[in-house]
């Protein structure tokens, strides 16, 4: 039985305006960091001119320029090369505590601005996770293209997991999501592209502050349901009218499910 997106997302909206923390504050926060960890990265320590994009207009082709700098600073520099790694590792963390104060609200929990680094608390466990998710992903794309993309929707739900289930291992929680994922990972698939608009609104500065808890609360909503439609069982219901088809075909079967 598959979950009412329109529903779901009704379901998204009415937990962020009942979240205690402001979900475009905390947007802000996370956007501001972003930008100037990227800066760090950009004007201190890779300047655009070492590495950067370029079009050939004869065949339109995009190459990437690397300079030969670049090369020779990492054995003259070897700690602008660290820190590059610690600030996207801050990033992914702060990018964990946005999930994870979504996550709260989709819960109608208490949550608060601080939840930005909470994902630091869980450093190793969520490095773990992601380096896991990434090997297997990059086994899969191995195959083809598509498998790659399958086995990412198979791992979705992982982080939540983790986040949720502090005795639980890296493996542990993409196992879990491997199951609750069987059959869903085309409704998940379909669930992101009903945010293209979305996606193409947050190329707009700033917009992404609207943008993003938006689509995180719905995707965390998203988890919830699955949690509660597993834990029923197949004949049973969801809050708020999740389950069940919104388009008429109750038992379709997900073209992705290869298990």
């Amino acid at each position: 039985m598959s979950i009412n997106r329109a529903a779901l997302k009704a379901e998204a909206r009415n937990c962020m305006r009942a979240s205690k923390a402001s979900p475009y504050l905390m947007a802000l926060l996370y956007v501001l960091a972003s930008i100037l960890i990227s800066r760090l990265m950009s004007n201190l320590l890779f300047p655009s001119d070492m590495i950067h994009y370029v079009l050939n207009f004869e065949t339109g082709e995009i190459g990437l320029y690397i300079s030969p700098d670049y090369y020779s600073r990492v054995l003259r520099e070897p700690l602008a090369y660290l820190i590059s790694l610690l600030l996207e590792l801050s990033e992914t963390m702060l990018g964990v505590g946005a999930v994870l104060f979504c996550l709260r609200a989709a819960r109608r929990a208490a949550n608060s601005y601080w939840n930005l680094v909470d994902g630091f608390a869980a450093f190793f466990r969520v490095l773990w996770l992601y380096i896991l998710e990434s090997v297997f992903t990059f086994l899969w794309s191995l195959l083809f293209v598509i498998p790659g993309i399958v086995a990412s929707y198979r791992y979705r739900l992982a982080i939540y997991l983790l986040l949720e289930n502090p005795g639980m291992s890296a493996l542990d929680c993409i196992r879990e999501s491997k199951r609750l994922m069987a059959g869903r990972k085309w409704e998940l698939f379909v669930l992101d592209l009903s945010f293209i608009g979305w996606l193409l609104l947050s190329l707009i500065p700033f917009a992404e502050v609207f943008v993003m808890p938006y689509i995180e609360t719905t995707r965390a909503c998203y988890y919830l349901a699955v949690l509660e439609y597993d834990s029923r069982g197949a004949g049973g219901g969801g809050p708020g009218g999740w389950y069940g088809r919104d388009d008429g075909y109750r038992d379709r079967r997900d073209p992705w499910d290869g298990e």
